[in-house]
């Protein structure tokens, strides 16, 4: 059975009120990065931790704590989500201070698809911005709801 932790993007969860439908969709249903477990291997996911938001002058370093709750339980995987894969411009420095301190952990990138990277990554903006008609949240996104400053439309 493999042992699954997240790793979420704080920003996504408490500002923009993401419930992370579409990762726990995803382990659920092995679907996305989930898929490449074999099938007939449960999953158990041991739990969830977040960044703790953008790090700023503290780098990375403070990641490690919230890994090693999770190693602590023996997960054999770290899967990051895919907002933080898609928009966290600390990812390398997550990913290279976790492997350095965790070293026998897969890591992997992401949880679900996007099915329209460019749309989501607008999206985005808008949800942190809020410039077309706040306040809005992860959900309008997820649904499709979304709407975008007239200078910014989606495609």
């Amino acid at each position: 059975m493999a042992k699954i932790g997240i790793l979420g993007c704080d920003s996504t969860t408490r500002s923009m009120n993401c419930v992370m439908i579409g990762c726990f969709g995803n382990l659920r249903e092995k679907k996305g990065s989930f898929a490449d477990y074999p099938k007939d291997e449960p999953l158990n996911l041991i739990g969830i931790i977040h960044c703790g938001g953008c790090p700023t002058a503290v780098g990375a370093d403070g990641i490690w704590q919230k890994v090693k709750a999770l190693t602590d339980y023996g997960i054999d995987s770290l899967h990051l989500t895919s907002c933080l894969v898609q928009i966290c411009p600390f990812k390398d420095e997550f990913i290279k201070t976790i492997r350095k301190d965790f070293p026998q952990l897969n890591i992997v990138e992401g949880t679900h698809p996007f099915h329209d990277i460019d749309a989501f990554k607008k999206g985005i903006r808008e949800l942190v911005s809020q410039r077309a008609v706040p306040p809005q949240r992860m959900n309008d996104l997820v649904f499709k709801k979304i709407k975008i400053a007239s200078d910014d439309k989606m495609d």
